[in-house]
């Protein structure tokens, strides 16, 4: 065969082996939050995060969660999964300090796993950062179908809903949620391909199949952006203390998180809302300094120069904190009310939302114990 002849198999050969990798990333119609078998480690930046560990492991599993590989004898297994923002994704904290991680360890310890009738338990978090409930129901309805079955669904969620809010300088009425299937997940059935080298489907295949073996992929000082951050509001060159009535954005959270216990429900779990905490008092100077939240613009992708007071997020998140018990309660479903066990300090959070380790132990604490009350 000449040249030409040759060249010609070659590119229908190719071209076959693109269009068959296609089909195999289609078949199934699964989605994953997570990119499946994906493994970083991450050095945190000491002088931005003292109180947080210096290594963090953000490992996810053959199902796209975070968290440990389920077991291959899954008999006797309760199986528990985690959604929700940023507070339950843990995203600075190593993976067995996360509250999903602590509250494993605790629910598999011998008394727990008697009262729960388990020879075993799992706790895989499919929680994301800034996706408010609108996103994460749409999440949730991708991703139930692939589990045969879920034994409990904890949903940390609201604060997210505030601040995509306040971010789009606080619209009524709201728009549609802004976040599309390749930010909520990681891998698709319906991610689209195309010719170019880099948006081929063999290389997502070949991917795939690399992940298994490759080593974790390593970042350096983790975090070193939110000292440019806490700069940045500490030099607000604007302060807003009202916005308009936010009963549309409590509406449709309440509205969401229903549908997201309704859909978890339907699936035979048993779910408890795991009402979100925050630095809830007048902060010092001291904790003013390490806020870095809460302005319109998204501060890790845009300048952003006019931010929003601590009073005024505290009585918005007071107030989505009450919807949330309130349809918990409506529903007949539990409800962990997690302020009154978290005290507002720099020992339990690092910054307005989220845990240090031993804040997010009291966390996972709180929650077991919850979970364990009402075992069936």
């Amino acid at each position: 065969m000449n040249l030409p002849g040759l060249l010609g198999a070659a590119g229908a050969m190719l071209a076959a082996s693109e269009l068959a990798a296609r089909a195999i990333l289609r078949a199934g119609g699964a989605y994953y939050v997570w990119r499946p078998h994906d493994r970083t480690h991450m050095q945190l930046d000491r002088a931005a995060l003292p109180s947080l560990e210096p290594l963090v492991r953000f490992e996810i599993n053959a199902e796209g969660e975070r968290g440990d590989e389920l077991p291959s004898d899954r008999r006797g297994l309760y199986r528990v999964l985690v959604a929700g923002g940023s507070a339950a994704e843990g995203y600075m904290l190593d993976q067995p300090s996360s509250w999903p991680g602590v509250l494993q360890s605790l629910l598999r310890e011998l008394e727990a796993r008697e009262r729960l009738g388990a020879r075993q338990v799992h706790v895989g978090n499919i929680a994301r950062s800034l996706v408010p409930c609108e996103t994460i129901l749409t999440m949730l309805e991708r991703v139930l179908p692939r589990y045969d079955r879920l034994d409990l669904v904890l949903l940390m969620v609201g604060a997210s809903d505030a601040v995509t809010w306040m971010e789009q300088r606080c619209p009524v009425p709201l728009p549609q949620a802004r976040f599309g299937l390749d930010y909520m997940f990681d891998e698709h059935c319906e991610r689209r391909f195309s010719w170019k080298p880099t948006e081929l489907a063999l290389r997502a295949l070949g991917s795939r199949l690399m992940r298994r073996m490759r080593a974790p992929r390593i970042r350096e000082r983790t975090g070193s952006k939110l000292v440019e951050l806490r700069e940045r509001r500490r030099n607000a060159a604007r302060w807003i203390d009202s916005t308009p009535d936010p009963e549309p954005m409590l509406a449709r959270f309440e509205h969401n998180l229903a549908a997201m216990i309704e859909r978890c429900r339907a699936k035979g779990a048993r779910v408890i809302v795991v009402r979100q905490p925050w630095f809830d008092k007048e902060l010092s100077d001291a904790e003013e300094a390490v806020m870095w939240n809460f302005c319109i613009g998204r501060p890790y992708v845009e300048p952003t120069t006019e931010y929003y007071t601590h009073p005024l997020v505290r009585t918005l998140l007071t107030r989505l904190d009450e919807r949330a018990a309130a349809t918990a309660h409506r529903l007949g479903v539990e409800e962990v009310d997690l302020r009154p066990a978290v005290a507002p300090d720099l020992a339990h959070y690092y910054d307005y939302l989220h845990f240090t380790p031993q804040g997010a132990r009291i966390v996972a604490e709180q929650v077991a114990r919850a979970v364990l009350a009402r075992a069936r």
